[in-house]
């Protein structure tokens, strides 16, 4: 009986610990550049992707970081970027480009937002843009390979990042 109330003693210590220790603060350096797996797209998207090519700026207390994922065997791109800014400016509402709609999600607990059409050729064009803390996070996909309607419910799939 005394080591069961040893063991529900430390599981009590022990797992708030584990917890505090996995929800680390978001720093620029904890931002990873390709953040999500072939299979996680493909499993929100329907869409089987290449692997990711990354691409990372550095600047004094900020940075910025983005990847490139090629749906395979299509000239569709879905593009992941990701922005720490200290002052909190990279959170700010951009405009939409000419031909492109902007729409608020009710209610999302990151603010976040639709930008839809305006892209080249009249590709279909979807933005996700969202921020959490200092991070202000974009998820674009551009291309012939979906339609509008049918991907802004999957992408709201994909896990939010950071």
């Amino acid at each position: 009986m005394k080591n069961h109330r040893l063991l529900a003693l430390a599981a009590m210590t022990w797992f708030p610990l584990g917890s505090a220790m996995a929800e680390q603060p978001l720093t620029p350096a904890s931002l990873t550049p390709c953040p999500y797996t072939q299979e996680e797209i493909e499993k929100a998207l329907n869409l089987k992707v290449n692997a990711g090519e990354a691409a990372e700026m550095k600047f004094p207390a900020s940075r910025d970081v983005g990847c490139l994922y090629q749906v395979a065997g299509a000239a569709t791109t879905l593009a992941v970027r990701q922005t720490w800014d200290p002052t909190g400016d990279s959170g700010k509402a951009q405009p939409a480009a000419a031909g492109a709609r902007t729409e608020a999600i009710p209610g999302d607990p990151d603010g976040a937002q639709w930008k839809i059409g305006g892209g080249d050729r009249d590709e279909p064009t979807i933005e996700l843009t969202y921020t959490r803390g200092k991070v202000q996070t974009r998820v674009l996909i551009h291309g012939r390979s979906f339609r509008e309607t049918e991907m802004q419910s999957k992408l709201l799939k994909l896990r939010r990042v950071p």
